[in-house]
Formats: C-alpha cells, structure tokens, sequence
C-alpha cells in the first residue's frame, strides 16, 4: 500500500498532465485547428478530470498535514518510540485515522479466535508487544491482545481494579443498549481528570527503571577578603529521581450476546471505559497517591514541597493566603511554565464568593467554568483533590489545594496496554472477560515546584 507522500505525489504528476492537456488543446483552439465535436468533448473532459484531481490533491495534501501534526503533537508531548511511527508512515495513514480503524471488540474477537490476529490488529498487536518488550516488560502470550500506547491511553503488587458488567439479559447492565431506536448511551458522572489538564509532563515509550540526575544544590561564590587569598572550594550535589513501573489493572465482562445485538457504540463504550478507570486511577495517584500497597506517591504525601498552614484545627482561605501559594513558590525559584491552582469543587465554589480585600474588590475565584483564574492564574477544581482531610478536631471535613508549575510533575509510561481477553472463566455465562493492564509511575523533578494546603475549611 502506497503511502500519502506516495499517493499526492502520483496525483499531483495526474494534476500536471490533465493542465497539459488543457494547455494543448486551448492552444489549438488559438491557432484555428480546433474541431468543436472532438476537441471540445475532450476539454470538457480533461476539466471534469481536473476539477476530481484538484480534490484528491486537497484531500491528500490535508492528510499529510493531519499525520504532520499527528507526528508532532506525539514527539512533542510523549517520547513515542520510533516503530509506533514508522507503523503509522508505513501505512500510509495517521494516528486519527489508525484509531478510527482499530475496534477493539473486532480485536478481541479475533484474539480468542482459531484463526487468530490478522490485518491491522495482527500489526498493533506486534508493536505493542515490541514496546512490552523494549520497556522490559513480560510478553503477554497467544491468546492475549496487547495495544500500542498512542491507541488506548492510558502497575506488580498491590492490584487496582475498577469493575463494571455489561449483559444483555439485565437491563440496567448492558440490556438498555440492546434497543434499535435508542440514542446514544447515557455516560457515568466521571470525575474531571484535570492533572494532564494542568500541564503534567507525559513519558511513554519508558524501558526498564528510568533516573533523572536531579543537581539539588547548587555551586557557591564567596568574595575574596584579598588579593592573593585562595579560593575556597565548593561542590554542587547531585540526587536522582527515578521512575519504576508499577501495575493498574481494570476489568469488565461482556455478555456475547450483548456484543452481536447492540445498537450503539458499545465498542467505544467498553475502549472508553476501560481507559477511563485506568487514566481515573492514575490521575488520582498523581495526587493522593500513598505509595503503600504498589501505589504510586502523589503530591500530597510526596516530601519537599511548601505547606501552607492556616490553624490547629484547619481554617478558612483568604487573600493573603491565596497570595502566599504563589509566594512560597517564587521564593524556592520555581515560579515558572505551567503554573496554576488546583482544589475541590467546594474550594471553588467558596472562592467565588469570597472578594479580594475589605474593599469588595472583585471575587478570589473569576472566569467561566473551562477558563477560570485565580491571582492571575490557571484555576481548576475536581473530586480527585482531597476533601475528607482531618486535623485537630476538625475531622474528616476539610479540603485540599496545589498551587505550582504542573510541567515539573512526571508520568511515565512502560510500553503498550497488555488487554487479556478472557472467553473461560464465565464462559457458562456466555460472558467474556475483558482483563486491561498497563504500567505508570509518577514522581517530580523537584516537590519545591508546588505549594499545598491540606486543611482548608469551607464550612
């Protein structure tokens, strides 16, 4: 199959001709030879063709750019590893275009068939298993799927899963989506996943244990006392952030019945789903993450950053406070790149109708819900933040914000997303069982980067 570059570059030389022959035959009419019956319908010809050529060069020359921008945006925000590219040139398409082809049901179907992965499924299974592979991690086997990581976005002890059955016999698990007439499906009231929103740094394509040398003191000067005094030594030291991947799991069942009658879009349903409660789970690690259990260590209970203290049993915000999230950071030198406010919706809803200063001048919390700011910054609020925080005798009631440049914040990635299809366990149920796994860590380049507060009382 040719690729796109192939492909414009073919119609652009058809483009050239038909305008070659348009220019021969007006030339023609120019010189008095024209014949109206035959060169005529050949004009009229060659034009038609044009006009079709001109769209194919449009349309092509738009995919191209389409798979530009695909390629960029992938080197830009991920490390994506140069097979997952060269799939993607080789073929001749772009990553939107790879995903609209992909179905994940269709996949699934084939991975637990006789016959086995074949067509596009057969070579995203192989990349994927090629990035497993490179990122050290266990190949998956026959009779598994695994996807490559820009195709479903999303860690050995400790497993997480997030369960949701979906049957055809039972209406409020899978039955409703069996209807010919039905409008879309209904989605779940999920939480806003607004780390990445915030400007998260993002690292797939991770092999093996991945350290960061970190320079956590810098090098000194001192003025000479005199001319000829010796120079007093001094040595920066070095520390190193590491990231080790740890396992998420989710998984769901579905009725077979339920894949071959539904009306609607249970594939993106169950891709979205799955992908949901992984990414929901690494959002929320990111930041109340314990690191006990195989847990990743989020903002909250990682060591280093500033702490904002209002009282012995929590208290309420104000201005001055406001100020100092963004103080406390400036003076540790990391007021820089993607800084912003992150609280509860409690927090936010407080802020809204709490002004500046005594004056009444204008409320702490301003902007439309998608482009809110405070103190000139960004400003988002979600229930991943804490808000069931405990301190002196203000039990389990107070809330929680992060001020801080979001970029210093690392997630990495290792390989692809390792899907075992499951037909056994429940097959006298007639369910298959869709098991996802994928592996993230998450740590910073330095907690000085963030200001929190962890006993804020909105009562």
């Amino acid at each position: 199959m040719a690729t796109i570059a192939e492909q414009l570059k073919e119609a652009q030389e058809v483009q050239v001709e038909l305008r070659g022959q348009i220019k021969t035959l007006l030339e023609k009419s120019e010189k008095g030879a024209w014949d109206e019956v035959t060169d005529g319908a050949a004009l009229k010809e060659a034009r038609t063709k044009l006009d079709a050529q001109n769209m194919t060069v449009a349309s092509l020359s738009e995919r191209m750019e389409l798979q530009k921008r695909s390629v960029e945006w992938s080197a830009s925000t991920t490390t994506t590893t140069p097979t997952t590219v060269n799939i993607i040139q080789n073929r001749g398409d772009s990553v939107e275009n790879v995903e609209k082809e992909f179905r994940l049901l269709e996949a699934a179907q084939q991975a637990i068939s006789r016959t086995g992965l074949t067509g596009i499924y057969a070579e995203m299974d192989t990349e994927a298993k090629r990035q497993m592979k490179s990122s050290g991690l266990p190949d998956s086997g026959s009779g598994n799927l695994s996807i490559p990581d820009f195709l479903m976005w999303g860690k050995n002890k400790g497993e997480k899963r997030e369960k949701r059955d979906i049957t055809a016999g039972t209406t409020t698990t899978g039955g409703y989506t069996i209807q010919t007439d039905l409008g879309g499906l209904i989605p779940f009231l999920d939480p806003n996943l607004a780390v990445r929103q915030m400007g998260a740094t993002y690292l797939t394509g991770l092999t093996g244990n991945v350290a960061f040398p970190r320079n956590d003191a810098a090098a000194t000067a001192v003025w000479a006392s005199s001319e000829n005094v010796a120079s007093t030594e001094t040595t920066p030291t070095f520390d190193q952030v590491t990231l080790s991947p740890k396992r998420i799991t989710a998984f769901t069942d579905v009725s077979k019945q339920n894949l071959v009658q539904t009306s609607i879009a249970m594939e993106n349903f169950v891709r979205e789903r799955l992908n949901f409660a992984v990414m929901k789970l690494l959002d929320y690690g990111a930041l109340q993450g314990d690191g006990l259990s195989g847990a990743v260590t989020g903002l909250f209970s990682v060591s280093g950053t500033n702490d904002i203290t209002i009282g012995t049993d929590g208290g309420a915000l104000d201005w001055s406070l406001i100020v100092q999230f963004e103080t406390e950071t400036a003076t540790d030198n990391a007021l820089m790149d993607s800084l912003g406010y992150l609280t509860t919706p409690g927090v936010a809803g407080a802020l809204k109708t709490l002004k500046r200063d005594v004056a009444g001048n204008g409320f702490i919390w301003e902007g439309s819900n998608t482009a809110s700011t405070v103190n000139g910054y960004r400003a988002m609020r979600t229930t991943q933040m804490p808000s069931t925080l405990t301190k002196g005798s203000s039990s389990g009631t107070l809330h929680g914000m992060i001020f801080g440049n979001w970029a210093e914040l690392l997630i990495g990635q290792w390989g692809g997303i390792d899907l075992l299809v499951n037909p056994y366990t429940k097959g006298k149920e007639a369910l298959i069982e869709f098991i996802i796994n994928a592996w993230f860590d998450v740590d910073v380049r330095h907690a000085a980067s963030f200001c929190k507060c962890d006993e804020i009382d909105i009562a």
